[in-house]
């Protein structure tokens, strides 16, 4: 009897033994700490997990980041599908074979990717790629034990980088910021890595009564080795980051010209060579200029395009700063405000830092501009530099705006280093039109209001029919 017992116990540890082994040759999991480099000097550090199953992988970033930036309610968000599944911000999924691995993710804020990546003994790397087919990232991983990054200093430094910086600091007394205070002081102790910090900290800054506040990550990028995925070209390493361009010129028939600008960050020379083209072709009677999707960026930009398109001086607004004692629109007070014509978004940033404020005028310029009939698309993205633009054509009656109410993000913000590669850009001065119009949270209403995907149609509906 005692030796049947002793007998099936010995089977029963036998098969447990068995059924273990059979288990991890068929799912093996890593825990890496990784960094994920954008270019730019944007550099996440984070952990992943990967797991390796019947030739397929999944790489996840840390589970129940929604509860660590939510809170309790983030379960509630899981149920009703609006949190990602075990509130993992970031996972990539796809098939394994031998060391390489090749799959697709998709990363809030940045959008749908390829990865193309290899697994070798202790380390992680790989590629992303985007829609169109550039590499816009690296990720490099090491196995590790290491689980969680100390944030827990860095939420006195931000505190005060604000207190000291922003364009007002009656905005600091509003029970939204005092509520993100206690969620940014939760999230510096309890966020992982820099994917929570990051994310976590930007979602909670929509709620906020102004924009522009978001929390940065950046350091001097370093030149790696080159890895098994880069591509070697004509005897040279082929770049891993391909600027796309930010400008775009096609005609649309041969009276119409249409100019899509992508963005105001690093258009600037695109469009002093492209806008000329458009000027010189005396067969363009038209002008579509597509800002959908175009969050803004730099000051310069902006000059850039108004140099072409603007015939007379066009007053753009003020920008009153915290060194100004004032309250909402005070006319007489910022029209004493000194005229700055900033050579670029840098010094525009420089002298916002230490001066009351500025008025901007889009001068009238010494070259030809266009002077045909200018429609201008714009959607619920369209924000930033290209609201007062947007704005000034509409109230000057210099252009027909067409689609979507704007973003309604209109302030002027500077990055400022709060420890090693964090950084906050934060809103340093306000801004007000010259009527008296505060943009942010406001918008720009269009002239004919259709959807954003029927506002290029609409346009050019509009263009033949005048032709009739």
């Amino acid at each position: 009897m005692h030796s049947n017992k002793k007998n099936q116990v010995i089977g029963l540890n036998f098969l447990l033994i068995l059924l273990c082994n059979v288990s991890f040759a068929q799912k093996n999991s890593s825990h890496f700490k990784s960094e994920m480099d954008f270019g730019g000097g944007t550099v996440f550090s984070t952990f992943f997990d990967v797991t390796i199953a019947k030739g397929q992988f999944a790489i996840t970033s840390p589970k129940d980041a929604d509860v660590r930036i939510y809170g309790g309610k983030a379960k509630l968000g899981r149920m009703l599908g609006k949190s990602p599944k075990k509130g993992i911000i970031m996972t990539i999924n796809g098939q394994q074979k031998n060391d390489s691995l090749v799959g697709n993710t998709n990363i809030p804020m940045i959008g749908k990717l390829t990865f193309k990546g290899i697994l070798q003994n202790d380390t992680l790397k790989g590629i992303f790629i985007n829609t169109d087919g550039i590499a816009i990232g690296k990720l490099n991983g090491l196995r590790s034990i290491e689980s969680k990054i100390d944030y827990s200093y860095l939420y006195p430094m931000m505190l005060k980088t604000v207190q000291d910086n922003i364009y007002s600091t009656s905005v600091l007394q509003t029970k939204e910021w005092k509520a993100f205070e206690k969620d940014i002081k939760k999230l510096c102790a309890t966020a992982q890595d820099d994917i929570e910090l990051y994310f976590g900290f930007n979602i909670l800054a929509h709620k906020l009564p102004f924009t522009h506040l978001s929390l940065m990550i950046a350091q001097d990028s370093v030149e790696d080795e080159e890895t098994p995925v880069t591509q070697k070209k004509e005897g040279r390493k082929e770049e891993l980051f391909n600027s796309q361009k930010s400008v775009v010129l096609e005609e649309k028939n041969t009276t119409t010209a249409y100019l899509r600008i992508k963005n105001f960050s690093n258009s600037t020379a695109e469009l002093a060579s492209t806008l000329p083209k458009i000027v010189e072709n005396k067969s363009y009677k038209n002008l579509i200029i597509d800002l959908r999707d175009n969050g803004g960026g730099g000051i310069s930009a902006a000059f850039a395009l108004a140099k072409y398109i603007v015939s007379e001086d066009l007053e753009v607004g003020y920008f009153p700063t915290n060194k100004l004692q004032y309250s909402g629109y005070q006319p007489e007070l910022f029209a004493a405000l000194p005229e700055f014509q900033p050579k670029d978004t840098e010094e525009f940033g420089n002298e916002l830092k230490v001066s009351p404020g500025v008025k901007l005028i889009f001068k009238k310029p010494s070259n030809p501009v266009f002077s045909g009939n200018i429609y201008v698309l714009t959607n619920s993205k369209t924000g930033s530099t290209c609201e007062p633009i947007v704005y000034a054509l509409k109230n000057t009656k210099k252009a027909i705006i067409i689609g979507e109410k704007t973003y309604g993000g209109m302030l002027a913000a500077s990055p400022f280093v709060v420890s090693g590669k964090y950084m906050l850009m934060l809103p340093i001065a306000d801004f007000y039109t010259y009527d008296g119009v505060r943009l942010d949270r406001v918008g720009v209403t269009p002239d004919i209001e259709v959807k954003s995907d029927d506002a290029l149609n609409k346009a050019l509906e509009i263009i033949n029919s005048s032709k009739n």
